[in-house]
């Protein structure tokens, strides 16, 4: 390449890079974290793994089937390597924040 690449760009293909020997896996796992941000705190509402649909933020949602309506006011996505389910084989993880508060 003649051009330099952006920092951000260069640091990920190091990353990837580095996880090139655990290429091959059998399995992605997505995680869906539920969060209630308070102050610098986020709080922990609930984890869900499968195939979910990602809800948008201005949606509401409930969970745990309290009936009190959640407004999905933020979403973040992390990609990575993590380990599947109890055993040593690697699985690509996406993980994603979904930040909630009273609607």
């Amino acid at each position: 390449m003649d051009k330099q690449l952006p920092n951000a760009i260069a640091q990920t293909l190091v990353a990837l890079d580095k996880t090139a020997h655990t290429r091959g896996y059998e399995h992605t796992r997505q995680v869906m974290t539920f969060l209630y941000q308070q102050g610098n705190e986020a709080i922990d509402l609930g984890l869900f793994e499968g195939p979910l649909p990602i809800p948008v933020v201005g949606q509401t949602v409930t969970l745990w089937a309290t009936g009190n309506p959640l407004l999905v006011t933020r979403i973040e996505t992390h990609y990575g390597i993590g380990q599947h389910g109890d055993d040593t084989t690697s699985a690509q993880v996406a993980s994603v924040l979904v930040f909630v508060e009273p609607a």
